[in-house]
């Protein structure tokens, strides 16, 4: 039971680290949101718009993401940065400041690398078996040329990370619409999402105990201690990059408008990438919006500078 407490702690402020803290790079302070799109620009929300080098412009409607519970989604919103600027922000700085950056790297890589599994377990269950593939394949370089994962030797052989978890499986499998959801301590998701989080929680508890023989025991243990390693550094991989969502919500008219539309265009992306790619749908038999019907995650009509295209690249509902 300690063991299982630890780690649902642990998981707790992985995901409160992903939430508040979604970017990598380092680059420029973001300017000020204030100018609104154009009414042209709203016709079409699914249609491509060219990047310009900042943000200049946001939808007139910012609920164009599903959230029929913003009233309360505010206020656990609201409890969720009193608790980053409490303890995220100031652990992340302290963080970044004691740990030169190839430690940190190496951090990143080791949890990074205990999660390959369970993306590898959702792509076949997705039939992407190309990204299964390239799953495993960073899985076995990286555990043994990688020296445990420490190093990402797989990337430099092209092998690049895949996403794939469950609330990803959900959606290819027909579970579409789902609404927008802040979670207290876990963050920005949806309810589908939340569903494939618990559910691969569940999956990484402890089973040593669970199996018979003593060669599956030791083999359940030693997946245990992993598991719980992984556990244990994942928080620290976002630790690094606390630091531009805290800028980005300085410079933020409104931070949980902004939010919500990078983390929702971030995962249609991942979701649109799965049925592309998926042995279920990509030959196209599943049903896409009609023309003209807004997607449960349209994309919004605006794109950011250097720092909301890179926050907009790494944010993860995910969890990577």
């Amino acid at each position: 039971m300690r063991v299982i407490l630890g780690r649902a702690a642990a998981i707790a402020l992985l995901s409160a680290l992903s939430a508040c803290a979604s970017g990598e790079a380092t680059v420029s302070s973001p300017r000020f949101l204030a100018v609104q799109a154009s009414p042209s620009a709203l016709k079409n929300t699914s249609a491509p718009v060219d990047a310009p080098n900042e943000i200049t412009s946001l939808p007139d409607e910012p609920n164009e993401v599903a959230d029929p519970f913003e009233s309360m989604n505010r206020k656990v919103f609201e409890g969720n940065q009193h608790f980053n600027h409490a303890i995220v922000y100031p652990v992340a700085k302290a963080y970044r400041e004691t740990l030169p950056e190839p430690v940190r790297d190496s951090i990143e890589n080791f949890a990074g690398n205990l999660t390959e599994p369970m993306v590898f377990t959702n792509d076949v269950l997705q039939l992407r078996l190309g990204a299964a593939a390239t799953t495993f394949g960073r899985f076995a370089m990286n555990s043994t040329l990688g020296i445990g994962g420490l190093f990402d030797v797989a990337a430099k052989q092209n092998l690049p990370r895949q996403t794939g978890d469950f609330g990803q499986t959900l959606y290819v499998l027909g579970v579409r619409n789902s609404n927008y959801l802040v979670v207290p301590i876990i963050g920005p998701t949806n309810v589908r999402d939340l569903i494939g989080t618990t559910v691969e929680f569940v999956a990484t508890l402890p089973v040593a105990g669970l199996l018979p023989g003593e060669v599956s025991t030791q083999v359940a243990t030693t997946a245990d201690n992993l598991t719980i390693a992984g556990s244990i550094a994942s928080p620290f991989t976002k630790l690094g990059q606390a630091e531009q969502m805290e800028a980005l919500e300085d410079s933020s008219l409104d931070f949980y408008t902004m939010l919500r539309s990078v983390v929702a265009q971030k995962r249609q992306a991942d979701l649109q990438e799965a049925l592309a790619t998926s042995g279920w749908t990509a030959s196209g038999n599943f049903e896409a919006p009609a023309s003209g019907s807004p997607a449960p995650f349209p994309d919004p009509v605006w794109r950011g500078g250097a720092k909301e295209e890179q926050l907009l690249a790494n944010t993860s509902i995910s969890r990577q």
